[in-house]
């Protein structure tokens, strides 16, 4: 299969330079990306260990974003900051579109995207829409056209340079769709998963890359709940790894960020965080 890995999770902020020092202050490498002329947006990254990345994404001209490939996305901005989806890379798009189609996946034929870099480099990709929008219960696919490393420079500093991605959980209206169209999707047969609590189930797709989980809450009153019924379906929690999470628990704290503790790591509070569900575990 040409789809190698989590590519980057997309997470929407009000204001770019507030959010590249919120990360900052939680002790990752942010780094300006650039601007979006067409869209609207600009961004920053925050690389990680694997080759994934945060994409914090914020909107310079919120008008043109709502009638560009980010309408959706300034609708879910407009609730509440938080992840607005996320993307997987792919090595051969013009295969991947009719081999999904083939799969009855509604996916869009690939199209270009540039951005250009604060050091004056041009960034090319093609990207692929499944569902025609970026955010959503389904991620959107990208192929570097440019060299990778243009786009996302390795993280030098910073937890960034240690963490990767192990799981990532998608809240779903309807889990049995979810599981149908990312069955279609990824070509593996998931679980069955519930939460200890049994107020949430889905499916759960391991992948020698990272594990994805397709979640619906069965009742309100939990913050799952409140995300589809506020922002919609989309991607809910981040979960990095740490060959040691112990030291990155203490600076947290000794820097008064707020964290849940948990047997093999800790859950950032979202508030602390631009609205991410961001959970860092013992690898």
């Amino acid at each position: 299969m040409s789809l190698h890995g989590f590519d980057h999770f997309i997470l929407l902020v009000n204001d770019l330079t507030f959010a590249m020092e919120t990360y900052r202050a939680l002790g990752f490498e942010a780094r300006a990306g650039g601007e979006h002329p067409a869209f609207g947006s600009h961004n920053a990254l925050v690389a990680l260990a694997d080759g994934a990345y945060l994409e914090l994404v914020a909107f310079k001209d919120a008008a043109l974003a709502e009638k560009s490939f980010w309408r959706d996305a300034g609708k879910m901005l407009r609730v509440k900051q938080g992840f607005g989806g996320f993307v997987l890379a792919s090595d051969d798009l013009a295969n991947d579109v009719p081999r999904l189609r083939h799969q009855k996946l509604d996916i869009a034929d690939p199209n270009p995207g540039s951005r250009t870099r604060p050091d004056g480099q041009r960034v090319e990709w093609q990207t692929a829409l499944i569902g025609d929008t970026p955010s959503g219960a389904l991620p959107f696919l990208i192929q570097d056209v440019t060299p990778r490393e243009l786009r996302v420079e390795p993280a030098q500093a910073g937890w960034g340079q240690h963490a990767r991605v192990k799981e990532i959980v998608v809240a779903v209206k309807h889990a049995d769709l979810a599981r149908d169209a990312y069955r279609a999707l990824l070509g593996v047969e998931p679980r069955r998963v519930r939460n200890t609590a049994g107020d949430v189930t889905g499916y759960r797709f391991t992948l020698p890359w990272g594990a994805i989980v397709i979640a619906h809450p069965e009742a309100g009153g939990n913050a799952m709940a409140d995300q589809v019924s506020l922002r919609g379906e989309g991607l809910y929690a981040l979960t990095l790894t740490l060959d040691d999470v112990n030291p990155a628990r203490r600076a947290m704290k000794a820097h008064n960020v707020p964290v849940e503790d948990e047997t093999y790591g800790f859950l950032i509070s979202p508030d602390a965080a631009c609205g991410a569900r961001l959970r860092l575990l013992q690898a």
